[in-house]
Parts: C-alpha cells; sequence; structure tokens
C-alpha cells in the first residue's frame, strides 16, 4: 500500500489514532516519528542528541533504538538506545516531558574526550553533562517501556536508580524504584498468574514479579546469563511464566498464592524450545514457538511435553496468535501463516515482503499489516 524511508533502529512499529510511531537514528540524531497510517506521509518527527555505540558484539544488529514505543490515552512513549525517555504528544509530537534515564539515575564519572566509550564488558559510558558521564547497558537499553494504569514501567539500573522502576504517566515524576541489580534487555509485561495482578521482568540475574501499585518483590527465581543477556520477553498463560534465553531451555514457573504470599514453582523445562532471541506465544492449553534452529515446536502447558515439531524458518521469529492462526515475521522478511493446532505442523501460507534484513515483530491492525525493515516502514493489505 506504501512505503516509507527509515534510518537505522530496530524498534517495531505501533499504531494508534490512525498513526504509525516508530523510532530510528540518523547520524547524531535518534528520532522519534509519526506516520499516516492509511498513506504513509510523515505527520511529525521529534529529534535528539544521541552518543552511543554498542559492545563490539552487538555491533552487527547496529546502534540505533530497539525499544518499541508505547500508546496510551493520546500519549506515545519512546525509549532510547542511550536511555532518553520520553512522553510526546500522539497528535503533534510535542514533549510533555523527557528525562535521561543514566544522567538522572546514573553514577557520574569522567569523559575524558567527550565521546561515548565501551568499558571493557561492563558497560557503555554516554554523555551526560560536559565533561562528564554515565554508564548505560553494553547494548544499549532494548527493553520497551511498559505502561499500565497511571505508571509507565521500564528497566532504568544506575547507582541513583532501581533496576526496574515507576513513573507517573503523565508527568514523569517517580512513583516506585525495585531492585538493586543489573538490568537485562528484555521488557516488563503485565499479568495476573494466581490471581496476583502484577508487572513480571527478568533482570541481569533473575526473573521477578513485583506489585503494580508499589514495586514491592512478590516472588523471584534465578535466571542469570552472560552479559546479563536475557532479551526475550516473558510469557504469561494462565499461573504459568515461560521464558527462555540464550542457551536455556523454555522454563515454566507455576505462580502459587498462599495468604499475602507469592512464590513460583519451577513447573518443567523444555530444551526443543530453546531461543536466543524470539519469545513464544501460549494459548490455555498450548505453547508455541521456534528454536534456534528455525524449527516450529508446539508443547503442553501444564507439563512441557512436546507434541509436534517441524517446518525451517530462519533464525530469529517472535510469533503472533491472530484466531486460530499463527503469523510469524523472521529476520529474511519473511511472513509465514501457520495453523496454531495441536496434532501437526501446517504452513498454510508463505509471504516474501522484500530482500532486507528485519528484526522486528510486526503490527497488524484489521486487515493491514505494517512491517519495519533495514531501511523502510512498509505497510501491505490482506486481500
Amino acid at each position: 500500500m506504501w512505503k516509507a524511508p527509515l534510518a537505522e533502529g530496530w524498534s517495531s512499529p505501533i499504531v494508534a489514532d490512525g498513526k504509525v510511531f516508530v523510532t530510528d537514528r540518523r547520524g547524531a540524531l535518534e528520532r522519534a516519528a509519526a506516520y499516516d497510517a492509511a498513506t504513509g506521509a510523515l505527520v511529525w518527527e521529534r529529534t535528539n542528541p544521541i552518543d552511543f555505540d554498542p559492545h563490539p558484539v552487538g555491533r552487527r544488529h547496529g546502534n540505533g533504538p530497539k525499544a518499541t514505543p508505547v500508546y496510551s490515552a493520546g500519549k506515545v512513549y519512546t525509549l532510547g538506545i542511550a536511555g532518553w525517555l520520553q512522553c510526546l504528544d500522539a497528535r503533534t509530537g510535542a514533549v510533555v516531558w523527557s528525562k535521561s534515564l543514566p544522567g538522572e539515575f546514573g553514577e557520574r564519572r569522567p569523559l575524558p574526550e567527550g565521546r561515548a566509550f565501551v568499558q571493557q564488558e561492563d558497560y557503555v559510558v554516554v554523555p551526560v553533562a560536559a565533561g562528564e558521564g554515565a554508564p548505560v547497558p553494553l547494548f544499549g537499553y532494548t527493553g520497551s517501556p511498559l505502561v499500565v494504569d497511571d505508571v509507565l514501567i521500564t528497566a532504568v539500573g544506575g547507582a541513583r536508580g532501581g533496576t526496574i522502576m515507576a513513573f507517573d504517566k503523565q508527568t514523569g515524576a517517580v512513583v516506585w524504584k525495585a531492585l538493586e541489580e543489573n538490568v537485562s534487555y528484555s521488557s516488563p509485561i503485565v499479568g495476573s498468574p494466581a490471581g496476583r495482578r502484577q508487572t513480571i521482568v527478568a533482570t541481569g540475574p533473575q526473573l521477578v514479579g513485583l506489585d503494580i501499585a508499589t514495586g514491592r518483590e512478590l516472588w523471584s527465581v534465578p535466571y542469570q546469563n552472560q552479559y546479563d543477556e536475557t532479551i526475550g520477553t516473558p510469557v504469561v498463560a494462565g499461573d504459568y511464566v515461560l521464558l527462555t534465553a540464550v542457551g536455556r531451555p523454555l522454563s515454566a514457573w507455576r505462580i502459587i498464592a498462599d495468604g499475602d504470599k507469592v512464590r513460583a514453582v519451577e513447573a518443567w523445562q523444555n530444551q526443543d524450545l530453546s531461543s536466543y532471541l524470539s519469545s513464544v506465544i501460549a494459548t490455555d492449553a498450548y505453547v508455541f514457538g521456534m528454536n534456534d534452529g528455525g524449527e516450529w515446536n508446539c508443547a503442553e502447558l501444564a507439563t512441557g511435553k512436546l507434541l509436534w515439531r517441524g517446518g525451517n524458518f530462519g533464525y530469529y521469529c517472535t510469533p503472533m496468535l491472530s484466531g486460530d492462526q499463527i503469523l510469524a515475521w523472521n529476520e529474511q522478511s519473511q511472513l509465514a501463516v501457520i495453523a496454531a493446532d495441536r496434532k501437526e505442523y501446517r504452513q498454510l501460507a508463505l509471504y516474501r515482503l522484500g530482500d532486507e534484513p528485519s528484526w522486528t515483530s510486526p503490527a497488524v491492525v484489521g486487515n493491514r499489516l505494517y512491517v519495519r525493515t533495514r531501511t523502510s516502514l512498509a505497510c501491505y493489505e490482506w486481500k
């Protein structure tokens, strides 16, 4: 239907109020932009200076923003790769509030050459003031913020902050801080396992459930990886929380409430669904996902028992469930439609929507599909 040029970055597009919101980076400027969802015309853009280069391990995925924007009640919230968090008016792009996470919550240190630099395998130091820097994660801030009720929840870290923090979504004021440990590259989610509504997030060393109103820790399980490199998003299905990461099997914990206390008990592991980057999806009884070998798998939610395996679909794909079909977009700009069937693997259709790489999730609105590739944002229509 249309195509618009984009620069560097791997944040996914979102659609709201007739617009597509996305972020990218052109040289020394990081940009948030809104495009008309029907025509692809640029509606507004907002830029901020950026100085960040990741640890060499992450350079093939670039130095542009990776956190996906979030929309709520006429506002769009973006998080840049170096920790620039902002709330923008979705209609005009005007800044409602903004803050530098490393500048406000990080430990200040000298910046000898006035430029960002990688500190061994610990962190990247980015400029926050004249001659001063503060650390951010080795690969930048990649977890997408979450808006729930009246707060925005996101990973922060830093000597004066919490690992996870909540901000008033209208003003940016700090509501709560939780934990004192490294952040990961995963995104927080909201769910109600065991009937307790909470935000669930993988930090550097663990997987935790936090009270949304106060940030109080409800439960936690150890989940440490090299470089704090948990990337996939936790998934909630009933009373289960699922997660996989680099070299880790897909694991399921059952969340159990006992009076005022909440605990997590490991229910099962499934080596067939191990994935470095991709997340899974779950129904009320089954789990579907793609492992690092490109194979699709279906397992029972209650036991983790493998029901089937099939296909060969590249290396990265975080799927979406649409009715009784799975929509799967991979790093080769291929879109597969797979039956969400517990009996067997069935690929219903396969489309190639370009020749460029893509490391994002598409947005589906009615009969329109919005996808981001290395150099463009495109809209397709289902016929």
